[in-house]
């Protein structure tokens, strides 16, 4: 029975290189797991399972890594996105049942290139920051989060603003807040009936890749230094040509 859920071997080899290269982003940034797992995952599957793998995955690799981001978080900025994040789930899921799914991969796939250029134009928000700010981020991240599990850069580019937030708390506010809001897309999906055991069965054969890649991103991170910039670049410059080929084909 468990064998007609295995993915031919081609396709699995595909999935284990794309999770070890996403979660060794997020492993280094705190963030672009689903960003870099998207596109590919597109190409392989349907839109539902695209979601559900790559939020399933991020959400399990972060947990390692979750006592290092508990020590620098600060709280009240990751409640005040998360709790906006919440109206935007239904807007996102309801986009990912109506959209065919090339229309999926091509729209993941746009949005991946545009959030990559952004990032490598040394982009983020200028403007006001309170409650308003806040509430419309969250929506945003929330929507993207529960259309293919991308919702990171909104974030990233927002509290980018904050000048004065240390690195270490950005990535710390990155990995917790990704932790609840993609919690938060999977609760619904699993009352719907959308989880299915040939899922959880293609999670746990990536689950060794991705986790060894995420802990080496984490001791990368410790250990770039004057690096980090020059390997941030090249990171978003793979997003980019992967967001370029997948939008092609």
């Amino acid at each position: 029975m468990i064998s007609a859920w295995l993915p031919a071997w081609p396709v699995f080899l595909a999935l284990a290189a794309t999770s070890f290269a996403g979660c060794l982003l997020l492993g280094f940034t705190g963030f672009g797991a689903g960003l870099l797992m998207a596109p590919i995952f597109s190409l392989l599957m349907a839109p539902t399972d695209v979601l559900i793998l790559v939020l399933g995955i991020s959400l399990i690799v972060s947990f390692p890594i979750m006592p290092e981001a508990m020590r620098h978080v600060d709280w009240r900025l990751v409640l005040r996105l998360f709790l906006p994040s919440l109206l935007g789930i239904p807007a996102g899921l309801a986009l990912l049942q109506w959209l065919e799914p090339a229309a999926m991969r091509k729209t993941v796939s746009f949005m991946v290139i545009v959030l990559a250029l952004l990032m490598l134009a040394g982009w983020h928000y200028r403007g006001r920051r309170g409650p308003l700010q806040d509430t419309m981020t969250g929506v945003l991240s929330g929507t993207m989060t529960a259309i293919a599990g991308i919702g990171g850069p909104p974030v990233v580019l927002y509290m980018l603003s904050d000048r004065d937030m240390p690195h270490a708390a950005l990535r710390a506010a990155n990995i917790v807040f990704f932790v609840l809001a993609q919690s938060a897309v999977l609760i619904p999906l699993g009352l719907s009936g959308e989880l299915t055991a040939r899922q959880g069965v293609w999670i746990v054969m990536l689950l060794p890749f991705a986790i060894a890649a995420t802990l080496l991103g984490a001791l990368l991170h410790r250990k770039a230094g004057k690096r980090e910039v020059l390997l941030k670049r090249a990171s978003l410059y793979a997003l980019l040509g992967i967001g370029t080929l997948a939008l092609l084909i």
